[in-house]
């Protein structure tokens, strides 16, 4: 069987510069790297252009595959608030350009929410204004010759948009792009095989990281409720064929899963 194609995901919360991240991921021997561009020093070069050469340089000093995964933070494309909306919009097609400096094969990027403090009747202005912005950056991303995935969501007190896989199939179905698949996202939502039955051909990507069903905990593989021998028993082409990002919190958590990725399907 092919190697699985392993990566780790940044975090803006882990300690240091960038570097360490890199020097960090370098040691677990890895194949990609998914950028978070909420980490500060990457915010500043979506908006400084001596910053980006400097973060270019960066990079390709490293052996690494790069995936971009787009703001999150105060970034909603479903905003039923027409200038935060451009402002959101005008954030990851920016993020796009950014990955494009270096050659990054593919850009994550979360649809947004409606508030809980708006009418419920504003969810299909909120999945309209989601889907227009959405249509945008794909076709973007597509004359850059890069891959474009919405991201499936998590449990909320707001009114989610791409947290069912009903909602994530009809985005897809509307915008063209393809799907990076969180498992703990999903975990939180139902049961993570409805997910996979329905939007299987939609995944170019998948988020791992663990959890007990009730919030968003991003702890480390093994130490929550999913089954993940089971998941991987049942999609048996993505320990070959899918890249699989590791989405934790913390560099011990980062380095517990990979292990389990390498070693707990043998126990």
């Amino acid at each position: 069987m092919k190697d699985m194609i392993l990566g780790v995901a940044d975090y803006p919360g882990l300690e240091g510069p960038l570097e360490n991240f890199f020097n960090f991921a370098s040691k677990l021997k890895i194949r990609i790297v998914e950028l978070k561009l909420d980490r500060l020093e990457l915010l500043v070069a979506l908006s400084k252009t001596d910053k980006v050469l400097e973060i270019k340089n960066l990079l390709n000093s490293y052996d690494f595959k790069y995936f971009v995964h787009a703001p999150n933070i105060d970034i909603n494309l479903a905003s039923v608030n027409p200038l935060l909306k451009g402002a959101s919009k005008k954030t990851v097609l920016k993020a796009l350009s950014f990955a494009a400096e270096f050659d990054a094969e593919l850009l994550v990027s979360h649809v947004g929410r409606l508030s809980r403090d708006h009418p419920q009747r504003l969810v299909k202005k909120a999945m309209k204004n989601a889907i227009d912005s959405l249509r945008r950056i794909n076709k973007v991303s597509n004359d850059l010759g890069m891959v474009f995935t919405i991201e499936n969501d998590h449990k909320s007190n707001d009114y989610v948009l791409a947290g069912y896989p009903e909602q994530i199939n009809f985005l897809i179905e509307n915008v063209g792009c393809k799907l990076t698949f969180d498992i703990g996202h999903a975990n939180t939502i139902g049961k993570i095989e409805d997910f996979t039955k329905l939007l299987d051909k939609f995944i170019v990507n998948v988020h791992l990281h663990d959890n007990n069903g009730r919030e968003d905990e991003h702890l480390p593989i093994g130490k929550g409720s999913i089954d993940f021998i089971g998941v991987f028993r049942r999609m048996k082409d993505w320990r070959s064929e899918k890249p699989l990002i590791i989405e934790c919190h913390s560099f011990a958590g980062l380095k517990e899963s990979i292990d389990f990725m390498r070693h707990g399907f043998l126990r």
